[in-house]
């Protein structure tokens, strides 16, 4: 879904469409993590909490690398990538064996995959979950802010 929004997003700017599209960049985030530790009973910050946390940011990221490898299948790499200098790329030399001989063989869809964004406002809309990768900082709280119609 986040690939499709590229192509149906309206930039301001010819120049931002562009890049925008020659990068096919997707900030695939987090929300909710605090709650999850609480659901895992393990204290925010704690060796369990690292634990867990290590583990399900793993399965993300291989999963986000997986599907834009697919994607890459379906609709072709992103327009810059270039697969020498892609694969000697820090992050990338970090990913399992499997995604990089992948992304060697098919290419890959987006450019950027992950990314740990403020996800305040957001996490509103999932209903009272906590936001980002914070911890839960009140179990009660009133939050007030201006509406504009």
């Amino acid at each position: 879904m986040l690939d499709n929004v590229i192509d149906i997003s309206g930039f301001p700017l010819d120049a931002q469409r562009r890049e925008a599209q020659a990068k096919r960049r997707i900030g695939l985030g987090v929300t909710g993590l605090g709650d999850a530790l609480i659901m895992c009973r393990a204290r925010y910050g704690s060796r369990d909490a690292v634990f867990l946390t290590e583990q399900w940011m793993a399965a993300i990221r291989r999963f986000a690398y997986r599907a834009s490898i697919a994607l890459a299948q379906e609709k072709g790499a992103f327009p810059l990538f270039d697969a020498e200098p892609y694969l000697a790329g820090e992050t990338i030399q970090t990913l399992e064996t499997d995604l990089r001989d992948a992304i060697r063989t098919h290419g890959i869809r987006n450019a950027l995959l992950t990314s740990i964004a403020p996800t305040g406002t957001i996490s509103l809309l999932a209903d009272n979950v906590s936001s980002g990768v914070e911890p839960v900082y009140s179990h009660s709280y009133t939050r007030s802010g201006l509406v504009t119609v």
